[in-house]
């Protein structure tokens, strides 16, 4: 019986390996990446992402960052010394939250709380969403992009 030379079957790892980690088609939407052979393991699989995200009035002690991982989700994060609130949401001091975004039956949109970093919310077309928020007695406010699907 023969068996297979060390180096060969080295050689064959590594090409195997490399090519699971070549992309045919990038997309800044992680499930809409493809791969020549296997995609990479992980668990990032959305088809839609925020976009455009701008922030007005925000103090360097609060930070909104964006999590397109499963659909684009918030997390915003308070090290001020004050409450943070937005959409009547309110932060406390040293809070972290996640934030998925929802529409509202008079067609404007929400944010709502979620546990983990997978969207629901997949609009059929780009939506520019603004939500108004306050620290303190300032008045803060974002707006950002919510894409449609960017692949089937």
């Amino acid at each position: 019986m023969k068996t297979i030379r060390p180096l060969y079957f080295f050689l064959f790892m590594c090409g195997l390996f490399l090519l699971t980690g070549c992309i045919i088609k990038d997309s800044p939407a992680p499930g809409c990446v493809e791969y020549l052979l296997f995609a990479p393991i992980g668990g990032c699989n959305g088809k839609t992402i925020i976009t455009d995200l701008e922030l007005e009035g925000f103090p360097d002690c609060a930070q909104v960052t964006v999590n397109n991982c499963n659909g684009g989700v918030l997390e915003v994060q308070n090290d001020c010394s004050i409450i943070l609130t937005l959409e009547n949401i309110a932060l406390q001091s040293g809070e972290t939250m996640t934030f998925d975004i929802q529409p509202t039956m008079d067609g404007s949109f929400e944010l709502i709380r979620i546990p983990s970093n997978f969207s629901d919310f997949t609009p059929a077309e780009d939506q520019i969403i603004e939500i108004a928020g306050s620290i303190g007695d300032q008045v803060i406010s974002l707006s950002l992009t919510k894409t449609a699907p960017l692949c089937e």
